[in-house]
């Protein structure tokens, strides 16, 4: 399988993305394996803090080098980490890339802990893919301002110093998804952050209610990954509840397994549409 770090610059160079899709369940797991199987292209899979309080990073990383050794292009990142002992505990394990996620912090802070945390990491995997974040990325209910917005000379500096692969930029995109509200991200904030910063790949967070026409100009222009992670659990959701109602079976599966299919063909969508050769 490629190593992560060759993909990513193959994908800069063809304008395409990789998605990276969050874990709730195992039944996200099987969806977004199953997806991959039938397009044959790779994808991150990944877990919040408490989605890894859920399910445990070690358990996903079992099913995925499982699936990596049945030849799928399965990949691991641990997404928002904040507990720097617990990333490093993954790079040890074995974990494809890690998001070290300061946005919390001061920004010198985190420029620190930041620098920090990746001289630290590199020395264990210097093929690990480190992703930051220095802006803190709302949810939607919070809604956006412009004084969010990654400032490109703050980007050339983190970026510079820290020595990161990625970065996450905040450019109107928000956690989550409301309806009848579509998320309008600001391509040119992003070329000048693009322009101080050519050689550096970036990630679209919120990915699931960005307009598609959106995601793709941002995709041409040099995001490499984009999270997807709401869609996913809304139409497991949606599925769920409306095989409830008819399905009278006392077996688990039956319930679940339709629900599986909906979220593969969301997921397949996606794989298919980021990728632009």
């Amino acid at each position: 399988m490629t190593p992560l770090k060759d993909l990513l610059s193959k994908y800069k160079i063809e304008h395409s993305a990789i998605p990276s899709f969050n874990i709730d369940s195992f039944e996200i797991y099987q969806a977004v394996e199953a997806a991959v199987a039938d397009t044959e292209l790779p994808c991150l899979v990944q877990l919040s803090a408490n989605e890894d309080s859920f399910i445990q990073a070690e358990r996903l990383f079992m099913l995925v080098r499982k699936a990596n050794a049945d030849g799928l292009p399965l990949y691991l990142n641990m997404d928002h980490g904040q507990d720097l002992p617990r990333l490093l505990q993954l790079a040890k394990l074995g974990f494809d890339m890690v998001h070290f996620d300061g946005s919390k912090l001061e920004y010198t802070d985190n420029l620190i802990a930041a620098t920090n945390f990746i001289s630290q990491v590199k020395s264990i995997n210097p093929d690990i893919i480190v992703e930051v974040e220095f802006n803190k990325i709302n949810l939607v209910d919070k809604g956006v301002s412009s004084a969010s917005y990654t400032s490109p000379d703050q980007a050339h500096e983190f970026m510079t110093k820290t020595h990161a692969d990625l970065l996450a930029v905040s450019i109107g995109n928000l956690h989550g998804v409301k309806a009848n509200l579509p998320e309008i991200i600001d391509l040119s904030r992003f070329q000048e952050i693009i322009n101080q910063l050519p050689q550096t790949s970036f990630t679209l967070h919120g990915g699931s209610g960005i307009q598609p026409e959106l995601v793709a100009a941002a995709i041409k222009m040099g995001i490499v990954k984009i999270n997807i992670n709401t869609d996913l659990r809304l139409q497991f959701r949606h599925s769920l509840e409306k095989d409830l109602q008819t399905n009278q079976s006392e077996k688990i599966y039956d319930y679940f397994a339709p629900a599986i299919k909906d979220v593969q063909s969301i997921i397949k969508h996606k794989l298919l549409a980021f990728y632009r050769p």
